[in-house]
């Protein structure tokens, strides 16, 4: 940011939160970093101004923060979920066909819940690798059934990357994923001695 956030009021509106997803320290110049230090808890501000690296992650009235270097191996994804009355805000085409069966089969009071779940374990596992939104997230699978499990991302050279995806729940209105790339293993296929 070239500027501060609106910084009109002393406190961190919702709006603001959303406005500072995927902002790091080293993103936000000294005057925006510190607005925000000066508008969050004190504790969650001393973490932030001790450590050497921090991101951001924020939907509509949650701010995330993850403080220390293992945040730069990680992904993480946190979206608010609408009222069940409310027009769906994750789209079913980032589902894959065997998740899209699992929310059509899904009570229509809990569908936008477990869809926007999908989504941000696809969300975290393709950050967690450095993929970003450079692949459809339909091609990638992230329906099971527990609150963690094993998400495979398509990596270079048609390599599967195989992430783990962990949802903690903050509030009923939200969905929240942590992600991190699991050791790949890769083996030669063949050797042989040219001599």
């Amino acid at each position: 940011m070239s500027s501060a956030p609106d910084g009109s009021t002393s406190l961190l509106s919702p709006d603001n939160c959303l406005g500072l997803n995927g902002h790091s320290r080293a993103t936000l110049d000294g005057a925006s970093r510190n607005w925000l230090l000066a508008r969050l808890p004190d504790r969650v501000a001393t973490a932030m101004a001790a450590a050497t690296h921090w991101e951001l992650y924020g939907t509509r009235g949650l701010l995330v923060v993850a403080c220390g270097e293992d945040a730069r191996r990680m992904g993480f994804s946190v979206e608010s979920v609408r009222r069940e009355t409310a027009a769906p805000s994750t789209p079913y085409e980032v589902l894959t066909a065997r998740e899209a069966q699992l929310a059509a089969t899904c009570p229509a009071a809990e569908r936008e819940r477990l869809i926007t779940r999908f989504w941000v374990r696809k969300d975290a596992a393709m950050q967690a690798v450095g993929r970003g939104l450079s692949i459809a997230p339909e091609r990638i699978e992230a329906g099971f059934s527990t609150d963690h499990g094993t998400v495979s991302v398509p990596g270079p050279c048609g390599l599967e990357v195989p992430v783990s995806v962990r949802n903690f729940a903050f509030a009923a209105s939200y969905e929240f994923a942590v992600a991190t790339a699991e050791p790949l293993p890769i083996a030669p296929s063949f050797a042989y001695s040219v001599t």
